[in-house]
C-alpha cells in the first residue's frame, strides 16, 4: 500500500536524509498534496555514485503526465522504481490503489544494465504500454546521466529509449498490418457505417480503423459493454483521420474496454504500426499525432527501416515512496 507517514530514508555517504509527506495516490489527483519530494541528485557514470543511486531511488513512485507538456494533460501515469520484485498480486493491487489507465513498475536493473518493465491495469497484467514506457524513460534518463536506457517486457522485448530536446523517445519495432473482417457489431458499437480504411496488428491485438474526417473521430461516443461482446479477437479499437490542423498529421482515439480502459487519453505503442502507414498517407518522415481524448495528448514519430521512434513530452505531478 502507499504510505501516508514520515518515511527516513538510509543514510549513506553521499546521501542525505529526506522526509516528506503525502496523502493517498488516486486518480483524483486536486486531493493530493506532497509537501517536499524525495528524489535524489543526478549521479555520474562511476560505480560508487551508481550504487547510492540505486539506494536512494529504491522504492520510489512518480505520477506523470505523459505526452503533454501541460499538466493535468496527456495521460496519468504512476511509475514505480523498486529496490527488488514484487509479485503479480502486489503490483495489481498498487496499480487498482493509483486508480490509472496503466501502471509501469521497472525491476531491479539486471547484470547486462537491462531493466525488466512490468505494466498492469486496473484489470490485469498486459504485455505493453508506450505511455508506461515513455513516463519510466523519462523517470530514469532524467535521475542518471546516461543518453539512453534499455527495459525488457515480459514477452522479453527490449526496448530503448533516449532523449532528445526535452523530448522522450521510445524506439518500437515496426508492426505489420493484416486484414480484419470487422464484426457489425463491432461498427454499432462505435456508431459509424463506414471506414476509409481498416486493418488488424496482431502483435498488439489493436483494430485501426481511419474515418473520413477529424469530426467523426471527435463526435463517436462508443457503446463498450457492446464493443467487448461483439468480439474477443482485438484487445482496442483505434479510430482515426487525417488531421485538419495543420500543426498534425493525422488525430485519433483508443478504445480498450477488453483491458478495463474505455478510452485511453493518450496511447503510445500503437504508432508502431501508424508511423508507416501515415507515412505512406503524407509522405513525411516526421510526424505528429494529436490524441483527441479529454485530456487530448500529443506524439512526435518518427518512422525508420525496421522500427519506429516514438516520442514526447511528459510533466511529474507527484513523487513519492512505496512502502511493504
Amino acid at each position: 500500500m502507499v504510505n501516508g507517514n514520515y518515511y527516513e530514508l538510509p543514510k549513506p555517504a553521499g546521501v542525505k536524509t529526506v522526509d516528506f509527506t503525502h496523502k493517498r495516490c488516486t486518480q483524483a489527483v486536486s486531493s493530493i498534496r506532497v509537501d517536499r519530494h524525495c528524489r535524489p541528485s543526478k549521479m555520474d557514470g562511476t560505480s560508487q555514485q551508481k550504487r547510492l543511486f540505486k539506494i536512494a531511488m529504491a522504492g520510489i513512485y512518480y505520477l506523470l503526465d505523459t505526452f503533454t507538456n501541460e499538466k493535468f494533460r496527456g495521460n496519468p501515469t504512476p511509475v514505480c522504481i523498486l529496490d527488488k520484485t514484487l509479485s503479480v498480486k502486489t503490483m495489481h493491487s498498487l496499480a487498482k490503489e493509483f486508480n490509472a489507465p496503466v501502471t509501469a513498475f521497472v525491476e531491479p536493473q539486471s547484470e547486462n544494465e537491462i531493466y525488466p518493465i512490468r505494466y498492469f491495469t486496473v484489470t490485469s497484467e498486459i504485455p505493453a504500454c508506450g505511455h508506461a514506457t515513455l513516463g519510466a524513460a523519462f523517470v530514469l534518463l532524467n535521475q542518471i546521466e546516461i543518453n539512453q536506457i534499455t527495459f525488457e517486457t515480459i514477452e522479453k522485448i527490449r526496448l530503448q529509449a533516449k532523449q532528445n530536446h526535452n523530448v522522450t523517445f521510445i524506439e518500437y519495432p515496426k508492426f505489420n498490418r493484416a486484414n480484419f473482417d470487422i464484426p457489425t457489431t463491432l461498427m454499432n458499437a462505435l456508431g459509424i457505417s463506414d471506414s476509409e480504411a481498416h486493418f488488424v496488428c496482431e502483435e498488439l491485438q489493436s483494430l485501426f480503423i481511419e474515418l473520413k474526417n477529424e469530426d467523426e473521430v471527435k463526435q463517436l461516443s462508443p457503446d463498450f459493454k457492446l464493443l467487448i461482446k461483439s468480439t474477443d479477437k482485438i484487445k482496442e479499437v483505434v479510430v482515426m483521420s487525417k488531421a485538419e490542423n495543420q500543426s498534425y498529421d493525422f488525430v485519433l482515439r483508443s478504445f480498450c474496454p477488453w483491458i478495463g480502459i474505455d478510452e485511453d487519453p493518450v496511447t503510445g505503442s500503437v504508432h508502431s504500426v501508424l508511423g508507416q502507414f501515415w507515412q505512406e498517407r503524407t509522405k513525411k518522415n516526421e510526424l505528429k499525432a494529436f490524441q483527441a481524448s479529454e485530456r487530448g495528448g500529443q506524439l512526435f514519430i518518427k518512422p525508420l527501416q525496421n522500427t519506429v521512434e516514438i516520442g514526447g513530452h511528459t510533466k511529474i505531478i507527484i513523487e513519492g515512496r512505496l512502502k511493504e
